[in-house]
């Protein structure tokens, strides 16, 4: 559906949730923001772009927002469909964007040798055949600007903190931001509006720079991958505001339950005291929680507030303040 001029947004199934992208139409160039997965753009953004009257196979540029299969995984797809098209995506994610396997190694399975929590075999088996990776023909650093014909241009954003290469889209014509990722709630949403699992951001202070950057624009409109639309400066703030809380309330639990052992704890130890006081997501969902305590812990150490060690195979922190 067109929600702003000029600006469509392309939902596709995925389990009980669903994934967005994004189709830019202007009179002279079309930009097309992630693809899904790797059915999605035969089965969903090459029908849509034709109902709109456009033709797929003449789109200008395809941005891929960040490292994740439900965003990378029709990339091959719509390179058969846009041969002509320019893929382009943040330096920093780069050699995720263009490999499954270094994205499988360096996201999915990167808390397995620490914390032993992983995607199962059976998940990374779907995550190969929902993938199908290329060359990415441009790198990106956040600052550029597309013009898209008529005098519309739109900016690039480097967002980061879900990953340490997410762009957002800005367009200040209908002061739309495109944020897919970038911001997260309090928890990822099934379709019908429960929480699936909590948010998966990696970088705390990354992701905390990130959302007062998105609070210093005036915006009307604010679309994300995985929830409904923000319409509005109200809804906007308050999904911008709960954004952050939730990274305080992370914080402090996990502060508040190392000091309460007084003992070197696991992650899987911690996730399992906190993970039911942070969300209502299913229990098995909560071990995502090592992707935000990860980065927790890297602040923590590094500040001095905690100490890292190993017992069994397995990091451990302890409170040092």
């Amino acid at each position: 559906m067109e929600i702003a001029p000029g600006i469509h947004r392309i939902e596709a199934p995925l389990g009980d949730r669903f994934v967005c992208m994004y189709l830019l139409a202007g009179s002279e160039r079309t930009l097309l923001i992630d693809t899904g997965f790797a059915s999605m753009p035969d089965a969903y953004i090459a029908p849509y772009i034709q109902q709109v009257g456009l033709n797929p196979a003449a789109l200008s540029y395809l941005l891929t927002s960040h490292i994740d299969c439900d965003h990378t995984g029709g990339n091959a797809a719509l390179r058969k469909i846009a041969p002509k098209a320019v893929f382009m995506c943040h330096e920093l994610d780069r050699p995720m964007i263009e490999d499954v396997e270094v994205m499988i190694a360096r996201r999915y399975s990167a808390y397995f040798a620490d914390h032993g929590i992983d995607e199962s075999a059976e998940t990374k088996a779907w995550f190969r055949r929902e993938s199908a990776h290329v060359p990415m023909d441009l790198s990106l650093r956040g600052g550029e600007a597309l013009h898209l014909g008529s005098g519309w241009h739109v900016e690039i954003l480097h967002t980061p903190g879900h990953s340490r290469g997410h762009v957002s889209v800005y367009d200040a014509r209908s002061k739309t931001m495109i944020v897919l990722d970038a911001v997260l709630w309090n928890a990822v949403l099934t379709r019908d509006g429960h929480p699936a699992f909590p948010p998966t951001y990696r970088y705390p202070a990354l992701y905390r720079a990130t959302i007062q950057r998105l609070q210093s624009y005036d915006l009307e409109l604010m679309a994300t991958s995985h929830y409904p639309l923000s319409r509005g400066k109200g809804a906007i703030a308050e999904f911008l505001a709960e954004s952050a809380a939730f990274v305080d309330r992370a914080e402090t639990a996990l502060i508040e339950q190392l000091k309460a052992a007084n003992a070197p704890l696991t992650m899987k130890e911690i996730i399992a005291a906190v993970g039911p006081k942070l969300g209502s997501w299913p229990l098995a969902a909560g071990s995502a929680l090592a992707w935000p305590f990860t980065g927790h812990f890297e602040e923590l150490a590094s500040s001095g507030q905690i100490m890292l060690g190993r017992s069994a195979g397995l990091q451990t922190a302890r409170w040092n303040g």
